[in-house]
């Protein structure tokens, strides 16, 4: 995987989607509809939803978030052309051709299966019956939509459906040599869709300037800007690290003769070792990340779970469902992090198994959201530093946006008891903390309130079950300074350090060179 390729071709798509979008709508919001082309004759209703949001919520807003859309589906349909997940590549081009293998199979008659389109205007565009300044780009873009909304049953978070203003500001050059799609497809190469961890990089660069913009501000960051300077993409030895040293330390203990000691390079052996909570089948064993990204954390924890479920004799077909049922959680501030976390597990899943789309089986991550409850107030700037207090409420299907499933799950993972927590939690001093985070972190988290990075030290312990492991990687800053001399005794006091790896100021060079000082640990929750 070429970092430097990707995060070149990420930065400036970002950029030129944004411009693209802008320009969009600009142009349909500075005419009257009866000046647009005919194309936009029947969107007089998606209009005036655009024209209204642009109004209250600000132009830029909404550019960065259909940006985004159309960015994320280019990108997340590219990897499954590549990975041969697509039955009929929608954005990739067979060998030999330019146009996508969509578009040609659909001119030939040949529809997939699922996809539902105005037949008779795609054929009534191409063959010039139909007036308009780009026929075959509009008849593309019919396709680009239908494939989106195909997908929608099996993965909502990534593939909403396109029936609104979205629609109308998909860019309008998507067949052409130095199209926005021909652009993916040359910088997202098969080798890369290997692992779908580059999605995850992807984003990282995607969100890289606005990250940096950010930061360079004076004063506090305000809500939306919490999930970008908070983010950062973990190395992938550090990851294994953490996840073999919490997660698989509890197998080799329910399993004394297993095998799986051989897949973890990064597992430490020592003779003082703590003695690890143990389960009984791999099928209650659970990990949580509650600042869960992108889903790197969990995407390693599937493959540690993956060859246990194998060692254990468990049918291959049923072992994804398995694992996205009854082993991994996550849950993100991020709306798009939450939704490629959720995307990367359903991908690991389907490629262990083929039809396991046919399982109906969806990933536990959650975008955190307030839901009207008390409990969940200020959500979006607290994120799982929230301790859920029990409540008998219910909630009645359709009241909010989301199902019931996403707001019990999100009760699940707020209320804790997890075996293992496995995080890289958000960076963020007191300084940069808006007023409503800074006054839960002084009340609730005492000890650790001078940085986000410590608070979720003392969460991560909160959301696990005595004897479980809470591992994460962060500032060193921890260890030392008299700020979190507090911290330092409630850990020494009420909990153990099973292991612990003084990383220095470069553990995260491979994304930008010197970034902090850091230290990667596991530690074992006491009965307190």
């Amino acid at each position: 995987m070429n970092k430097s390729k990707l995060k070149s071709f990420a930065a400036s798509m970002r950029r030129d989607l944004m411009d693209a979008v802008r320009a969009k709508a600009d142009y349909i919001l500075s005419h009257d509809i009866d000046e647009l082309p005919p194309k936009f004759y029947d969107h007089r209703d998606k209009i005036a939803t655009l024209a209204k949001l642009v109004q209250t919520t600000g132009k830029e807003e909404v550019v960065e978030r259909i940006a985004y859309i159309w960015f994320n589906r280019l990108i997340a349909l590219r990897f499954m052309d590549a990975a041969l997940i697509n039955e009929i590549a929608v954005v990739s081009p067979i060998e030999r051709q330019s146009l996508p293998q969509l578009y040609n199979e659909v001119r030939a008659g040949h529809v997939p299966e699922g996809y539902t389109f105005d037949r008779t205007k795609f054929f009534d565009l191409i063959d010039g019956k139909i007036q308009s300044s780009d026929p075959e780009n509009e008849a593309y873009a019919m396709l680009f939509i239908a494939a989106c909304n195909a997908w929608h049953e099996h993965l909502p978070f990534m593939f909403e459906k396109i029936a609104d203003y979205t629609e109308l500001l998909i860019p309008d050059d998507l067949l052409g040599a130095a199209s926005l799609r021909a652009r993916v497809v040359d910088a997202l190469e098969a080798e890369d869709c290997q692992d779908v961890e580059v999605i995850g990089w992807l984003y990282q660069f995607y969100i890289g300037e606005k990250k940096d913009a950010a930061m360079a501000k004076k004063g506090k960051y305000n809500t939306s800007e919490i999930p970008a300077v908070t983010q950062l993409f973990t190395p992938d030895w550090i990851v294994r690290y953490l996840v073999e040293n919490s997660l698989g330390r509890i197998w080799m203990a329910s399993r004394p003769n297993s095998k799986l000691r051989e897949s973890m390079r990064y597992y430490v052996e020592h003779d003082d070792a703590t003695t690890p909570i143990t389960v009984s089948s791999v099928e209650e064993l659970t990990l949580l990340d509650p600042c869960c990204g992108s889903g790197h954390m969990l995407t390693y924890a599937y493959d540690l779970l993956e060859k246990i479920y194998e060692e254990e004799g468990y049918p291959k077909s049923d072992i994804p469902g398995l694992i996205l049922t009854h082993n991994l959680y996550g849950c993100d501030l991020d709306e798009r992090a939450a939704s490629l976390a959720a995307f990367a597990l359903t991908m690991k899943a389907r490629l262990s198994h083929r039809r396991f789309f046919r399982k109906s089986v969806r990933p536990n991550i959650v975008e955190l959201l307030p839901y009207d409850d008390d409990r969940f107030a200020n959500i979006k700037d607290l994120g799982s530093l929230i301790r859920l207090k029990p409540s008998t409420a219910k909630l009645d299907e359709g009241v909010f946006a989301y199902s019931n499933r996403e707001f019990t799950l999100q009760e699940r993972i707020l209320g804790g008891d997890f075996h293992c927590v496995v995080t890289n939690p958000p960076y963020m001093g007191g300084k940069g903390m808006n007023t409503v985070l800074a006054d839960f972190v002084k009340k609730q988290y005492p000890d650790s309130k001078a940085d986000l990075f410590a608070c979720f030290i003392e969460r991560s312990l909160d959301l696990t079950k005595s004897g479980g492991y809470a591992a994460a990687v962060t500032m060193h800053s921890w260890m030392f300074l008299s700020s979190y001399e507090a911290l330092r005794v409630k850990l020494l006091e009420n909990h153990q350090i099973d292991t612990l790896v003084h990383l220095g100021a470069r553990a995260f060079e491979e994304i930008g060179g010197e970034v902090v000082q850091t230290v990667a640990f596991v530690l074992q929750r006491g009965n307190k």
